[in-house]
């Protein structure tokens, strides 16, 4: 029963996802078709709770342990309950923007549950924080438009720089670079709150008249800071994320090509400077002569994605503990080998199709804050996976960033909820204006209609007592007998009939 269990699943995974993955571009490019997006975000949510289902199931049959199911049983509860109360309450969110994430995380949860029991109690445990979090944040979206306002601004601008300084001072190194911060045993990595700032207070300042030098000045010591921590895969995503958001906000074509010349430099420096920067040129350059030490993370890498063949080798029987920080640096590597070619490719849509769509609400909305901020996340999270993915295939040197929603970490999954719920507050507000949009020109079109109807009756009201006018002045334009006050009548006699 084991061995079916474990090779059925293989088909059965990839299918799930694969469906999962045609639906969600469907709905992707058939927004406006309300009976589409109905139909499919139900078909979404069997589909998600479907692979957690298997997922679990296949871990628990190939290391034999009943425990795996129990946690399953409970992230299908309270994964599948937040996606219903979600659509119950907000009715203007975008689901299927919530249904990614949710099928994102449960690829986590199910790859994570394959190496170790406790981290995925852990990562589960984290992710149910943020998932109540979403639930409840959108209740004050009605407060976001005081973001804008000066006080608010330098506040979140200040927030993110102290957040990222006390880092570089106090903070633990991990792999020569300054990540992680404590607070009463709690570790948490502030770089990936600080983006969320980073973003808002970006945008508002773009926004703002005046106020876009300033924007400049927190960009560079945001990075500046990052750069001095070591910590050079997430200087890179703030930098970009700033190019990108100064050439939405301007639309000057210079912007880029001066972004791109001051990052080639910015990397020069970089790998001039820090050795691990070196390191990981060389290991990108030519790993197979470094095997045993520096390459071997991507060579290792390199073979489970090329193990893995269409289907995977099934949950619990690949070999990717071989490669170092596998969970957190390099999960796409398990993923294509265990879940298969196919599942890693509809992984790589998905993030695709999550980063389209943050990119196509921001086209939608006529509040320059508001677009500002989506496009920003969207260059956040869409660079990010270029980032990660890029490293593990080796498209680019390693930049030692998680893949959202998917790797292992506390911060980095609650810090990406917290992003995206953010973009689902704005969508709200925007469905919202819509609604009330709509609301207005009904009762406006219907007072048109009533003042119309009221003015035909008038009309007609006019028409009749001017035809009424009319009768009666024919009937007063007629001859009478002055001694009877009668029409005369007309005699039939001849004119020469009276002289006589």
């Amino acid at each position: 029963m084991r061995l079916y269990i474990l090779e059925i699943s293989r088909y059965a995974l990839a299918a799930i996802l694969a469906v999962y993955t045609l639906l969600a571009f469907q709905m992707l490019f058939r927004q406006k078709d309300e009976s589409v997006q109905k139909v499919n975000g139900i078909l979404q949510v069997l589909l998600i709770l479907a692979f957690l289902g298997t997922g679990s199931l296949t871990v628990a049959a190939g290391l034999r342990d009943l425990r795996y199911l129990f946690l399953g049983a409970l992230e299908i509860l309270f994964l599948g309950g937040a996606i219903v109360l979600f659509h119950t309450i907000y009715d203007h969110a975008n689901m299927l923007l919530y249904h990614n994430a949710c099928m994102l995380m449960s690829i986590g949860f199910v790859i994570i549950s394959r190496f170790s029991l406790r981290r995925s109690a852990k990562q589960f445990s984290i992710a149910l924080i943020g998932l109540i979090l979403s639930l409840v944040l959108p209740l004050l979206r009605k407060k976001i438009s005081r973001l804008k306002e000066p006080v608010f601004l330098y506040a979140l601008g200040f927030a993110g720089v102290i957040a990222l300084g006390i880092v570089l001072v106090l903070g633990s190194a991990i792999q020569g670079a300054n990540l992680n911060y404590s607070i009463f045993g709690i570790t948490f990595q502030p770089s990936e709150f600080v983006k969320i700032l980073f973003v808002i207070f970006t945008a508002g300042c773009l926004s703002t008249t005046g106020k876009g030098w300033m924007s400049g000045l927190f960009a560079a010591a945001h990075v500046l800071i990052l750069v001095f921590s070591r910590d050079l895969g997430s200087a890179v995503i703030f930098f970009v994320v700033y190019v990108l958001m100064l050439f939405e906000a301007t639309g000057k074509w210079w912007v880029l090509p001066a972004g791109a010349g001051s990052g080639a430099v910015g990397a020069y420096l970089g790998y001039r400077i820090f050795t691990h920067v070196q390191v990981r040129v060389q290991a990108f350059l030519d790993p197979w002569s470094v095997i045993d030490s520096m390459g071997y993370q991507i060579t290792q890498s390199l073979f489970a994605i090329s193990f893995g063949g269409p289907f995977g080798t099934g949950l619990t029987q690949g070999a990717s503990e071989r490669i170092p920080y596998a969970l957190e640096d390099f999960i796409f590597a398990p993923i294509a080998e265990e879940l298969g070619l196919i599942c890693a490719m509809c992984l790589i849509l998905l993030c695709l199709n999550s980063f389209l769509l943050l990119l196509f609400m921001s086209l939608n909305y006529g509040d320059k804050f508001y677009q500002l901020c989506t496009f920003g996340i969207a260059a956040a999270y869409g660079f990010q996976n270029f980032l990660t993915i890029g490293g593990e295939t080796k498209f680019i040197p390693l930049t030692g960033v998680t893949l959202p929603f998917v790797s292992y970490g506390g911060s980095s999954i609650l810090a990406t909820i917290l992003m995206f719920t953010f973009a689902e507050m704005l969508a709200m507000l925007q469905g919202e204006k819509i609604e009330a949009f709509r609301i207005r020109f009904e009762q406006e079109e219907e007072q048109r209609r009533e003042e119309e109807e009221r003015r035909r009756r008038r009309e007609e009201m006019q028409r009749r007592q001017q035809a009424r006018l009319r009768r009666q002045q024919m009937r007063q334009n007629r001859p009478v007998r002055p001694e009877e006050g009668r029409p005369v009548r007309r005699s039939k006699k001849r004119p020469e009939e009276y002289e006589d």
